[in-house]
C-alpha cells in the first residue's frame, strides 16, 4: 500500500553517500511537516556508537533509519546496512499508518539495503535483536 507521500530529492543521494562512500554512519528519515514527502531528518557520524543511533529515535514520533551496522562475528569486523522502521505505540495513530503505508518507497529506492528492522519499542531495537538479524544464515 502507498500513501502517495513522494521521497525528497537527497534521500537517495544522501543513501548513496553511505553505502558507496561511507561517508555517514546511519540517516534518519521523517515525514515532513506538510505531510507530501519523506525527507533527511539527520545524519550520524560514520563509526557512530550504536547507543548514538538508539538516542537519535523519538519517543513519541516515527523515524525511518539507515543504518551502517558494525559487528563483530568470528573474529572478524563486518558491516551491514540495515534499514529501521521506527514507528513507536506511543506514536499518533494517524501519522503511525502514515508512516507505515510510506515505508517501501523508502525502502525499495534505497539499493542496497540488506537487513529490515521493524521496532514499535526500545526492546525492538536493541544491538542484540540487530546481531541476531545481521548473523542469520
Amino acid at each position: 500500500m502507498s500513501s502517495g507521500i513522494a521521497l525528497a530529492p537527497n534521500c537517495v543521494s544522501t543513501f548513496n553517500d553511505l553505502k558507496l562512500g561511507r561517508k555517514y554512519g546511519g540517516i534518519i528519515y521523517r515525514i515532513s511537516d506538510d505531510s507530501k514527502e519523506i525527507i533527511v531528518d539527520s545524519t550520524l557520524p560514520a563509526g557512530c556508537s550504536f547507543d548514538e543511533f538508539t538516542k537519535c529515535l523519538p519517543e513519541n514520533e516515527c523515524r525511518y533509519v539507515v543504518l551502517d551496522y558494525q559487528y563483530k562475528e568470528e573474529g572478524a569486523q563486518k558491516s551491514k546496512i540495515c534499514f529501521v522502521a521506527w514507528c513507536p505505540d506511543t506514536a499518533n495513530i494517524k501519522k503511525k499508518m502514515m508512516a507505515t503505508s510510506s515505508k517501501d518507497s523508502l525502502r525499495k529506492a534505497c539499493v542496497g539495503i540488506q537487513v529490515e528492522i521493524q521496532g514499535t519499542d526500545a526492546s525492538e531495537v536493541k544491538d542484540s535483536c540487530f546481531y541476531e538479524k545481521c548473523t542469520k544464515i
